[in-house]
C-alpha cells in the first residue's frame, strides 16, 4: 500500500480545514489590528453628495438574491473644514441622506463607516476552530493509517 496515497485518502477533511483554518485567522487578524486601530476614530454625521451604483441587484440559478451595492460621497465638516470621502459597498442610499461615520482625529480626511470589533473576532476565533479540527482530524487520520499498516502486518503474517 503506497503510504502517500493513503495519507491523501484519509486526511481529506484535515487538507481543507488546515489550510482554510490560518487563511480565516490570519485574515480575522489582519481585520481586527484594522478595526482596533480605528477605535480612537470620533463620530461625525456626513450628508451623501453623490451615489453610484456598484453591482446591481441579482438572483442566481439557485434562487440566491444579492442586493445592489453603492459607492458614495460624502461630505462632512470637521473643525469648520470640509471634507469629502468615498465609502464603497454600502446599501442604497439618496443625495442628501445623512450617516454616522468616523474620522480619524489626527487626519480627518481618514474615515471608516464602523469601528466595531466584533466580526473581526469572530472570524477570527471560526478561523481557529477549523485549525484545530483540522489538526485533531489528521491526527484521526494518521491513526487510522497506523491502525491499517498493524493490520496488514499481521495479514501479511498469516495472522
Amino acid at each position: 500500500m503506497n503510504k502517500f496515497i493513503t495519507l491523501l485518502r484519509e486526511s481529506g477533511l484535515a487538507r481543507f480545514l488546515i489550510p482554510a483554518g490560518l487563511i480565516m485567522a490570519i485574515f480575522g487578524a489582519v481585520f481586527f489590528r484594522i478595526n482596533q486601530q480605528n477605535q480612537d476614530y470620533l463620530e461625525t454625521q456626513a450628508t451623501v453628495r453623490q451615489v453610484t451604483l456598484e453591482q446591481e441587484a441579482s438572483t442566481d440559478a439557485d434562487g440566491n438574491r444579492t442586493e445592489a451595492t453603492y459607492s458614495v460621497v460624502v461630505q462632512y465638516t470637521v473643525d469648520g473644514k470640509p471634507y469629502e470621502a468615498e465609502l464603497v459597498g454600502v446599501s442604497k442610499m439618496e443625495v442628501g441622506e445623512t450617516m454616522k461615520i468616523y474620522y480619524d482625529p489626527e487626519n480627518p480626511a481618514n474615515v471608516t463607516q464602523t469601528k466595531s470589533l466584533v466580526i473581526p473576532l469572530i472570524i477570527t476565533e471560526v478561523g481557529l476552530v477549523m485549525l484545530v479540527g483540522g489538526i485533531v482530524s489528521l491526527i484521526h487520520a494518521l491513526k487510522r493509517i497506523r491502525k491499517m499498516e498493524e493490520q496488514e502486518k499481521e495479514w501479511s503474517n498469516g495472522n
